[in-house]
């Protein structure tokens, strides 16, 4: 797998010839292989047109796996992006891919095709795809209308009109239909963070009360944290608290084990590094999703380094409880869903129906289920200068990173406890060098950077009596730099 990660990554049209040459999609013998070939794709550096016409050449060919062909499609997005960002979405396998993805979300009709053109769209993020995300967002079912909501939040702000904001209101208070609460706390992120209006935020907060336990107070959690945090939103939420209707202690003491809490990893002049957990509970006390967010930012970037998401449902009627509102006919289901550098991964489910739930539990080894592990190249660039002297300068840089992302769900009737582990995994190393040439002399500095990092999140839930007992760690080992 490595070979494969390395050999995908030199990108260069011999590279991928072999590539091509080397795996067979016919055979789904190799799957592993064959996904780390297209998440090398994805984190390409430097695309070329040639790569992203041979990854829909494939599409079009013979896949044994289903779970590669959605794989193919996801990293499709992603290719899409990284010629956008560069000023190529001009480029006719470029316009012939964007129009594939749009087609697909607007006119498939199977569940898990939907879900998986509209993940790709969130890789993209087409301008385009807005009016399909929201009609998806608001009228379809339950995980279809979710994914929708998170690819909306992945948007900027220039994006998120007043439509947008509408529909995310109509979501949110459930004008139209009933949505699941994470649906509902998506919508109204996205309308926290996007300038809200004062009577956004006033109707967000007067609703919180009549709502399910759990959820009010995760929003509750969630306003403290954008106020400690000074997040986007927060001067309205000030304005808005003055208002002793709004802001009294009877809405405000809400008692619960939902939660949402920002930190800096690291802050400094130049760049900073920032984590979030988002942990949403069920009424019964069952994780119902828990969100890990990491984002640098440096100057006027900003990029997602990682979000791990782990969402369940459905798991109410084995503890014999009753499920929230709008949640009483949900599959029993529990997956993982992964970021990383602003790629969205194919999903990994843990189980899907009861049946499958109970053949897992007692299968269980205890051991995290993988979502990402390989190297990715993230720099590649090389750059030459004339100096005012005449000398001619060459500046080069490589860096690359070996990640291991993996997360599991625990759950056990015996001691009515339920465990949900993140772990995340990564080293980094960068080499660079500047040679200054001329005709008799040659002369260069050579620098390396190497650092590693091991961060796990871990939530554990006791949920024999109400309010539940929740332990939330965050382990963080050493930081290393050489």
């Amino acid at each position: 797998p490595q070979l494969v990660d390395a050999v995908t990554s030199a990108q260069t049209t011999a590279s991928l010839a072999a590539m091509l040459e080397f795996l067979d999609f016919g055979n789904d013998s190799s799957t592993i292989l064959q996904e780390r070939f297209l998440y090398a794709c994805g984190f390409a550096s430097h695309p070329t047109e040639e790569l992203l016409k041979a990854v829909m050449d494939k599409l079009n060919g013979n896949i044994r796996s289903n779970d590669i062909r959605e794989t193919i499609v996801i990293i499709i997005g992603a290719l899409i992006r990284k010629f956008c960002q560069k000023g190529q979405c001009e480029l006719p396998t470029v316009i012939k891919a964007k129009k594939m993805i749009l087609d697909g979300a607007e006119s498939a009709k199977k569940e898990s095709e939907i879900e998986m053109y509209i993940l790709s769209l969130k890789n993209s993020l087409l301008p385009d795809a807005i009016p399909i995300l929201l009609k998806h967002a608001e009228f379809g079912t339950g995980p279809i209308s979710n994914i929708a909501v998170s690819t909306i939040q992945k948007y900027e702000r220039a994006y998120i009109t007043k439509e947008v904001k509408k529909t995310m209101n109509r979501i949110y208070h459930q004008n139209q239909r009933i949505h699941e609460k994470t649906v509902r706390t998506s919508a109204a992120d996205i309308i926290f963070n996007n300038n809200p209006s004062y009577m956004d935020v006033k109707n967000i907060l007067l609703s919180i009360g009549e709502l399910p336990a759990e959820m009010s107070k995760y929003l509750l959690s969630k306003i403290q944290d954008i106020l400690r945090f000074k997040l986007p939103g927060s001067e309205m939420i000030r304005k808005v608290l003055k208002d002793t209707v709004v802001h009294n202690y009877d809405r405000f003491s809400k008692i619960g084990s939902s939660s949402a809490y920002s930190g800096y990893m690291k802050q400094g002049t130049d760049s900073s590094s920032t984590y979030s957990l988002d942990i949403l509970y069920s009424g019964s006390g069952i994780l119902r999703k828990s969100n890990m967010n990491i984002f640098i930012f440096s100057q006027e970037t900003e990029l997602q380094a990682t979000q791990v998401v782990i969402e369940a449902q459905g798991l109410e009627s084995l503890i014999a409880a009753k499920a929230d509102e709008g949640e009483g006919d949900l599959e029993s289901l529990a997956g993982m869903s992964a970021v990383l550098f602003d790629v969205q991964l194919k999903p990994v489910t843990f189980f899907r129906g009861y049946s499958d739930l109970m053949a897992k539990m007692f299968t269980a080894t205890g051991e995290p289920m993988n979502v990402v592990k390989g190297l990715i190249l993230l720099v590649d660039h090389v750059q030459n200068f004339q100096l005012q002297s005449g000398l001619k300068a060459t500046v080069e840089f490589q860096g690359g990173l070996a990640i291991d992302i993996s997360g599991g769900m625990d759950f056990s009737l015996w001691y009515q406890e339920s465990k949900t582990t993140v772990t995340n995994r990564g080293a980094v190393v960068v080499v660079g060098n500047i040679t200054v040439d001329s005709l008799f002399i040659k002369s260069g500095v050579e620098v390396s950077v190497e650092t590693e990092a091991v961060l796990d999140f871990i939530s554990t839930v006791k949920f024999s009596e109400y309010p539940f007992l929740v332990c939330m760690q965050m382990v963080k080992d050493g930081f290393p730099f050489r």
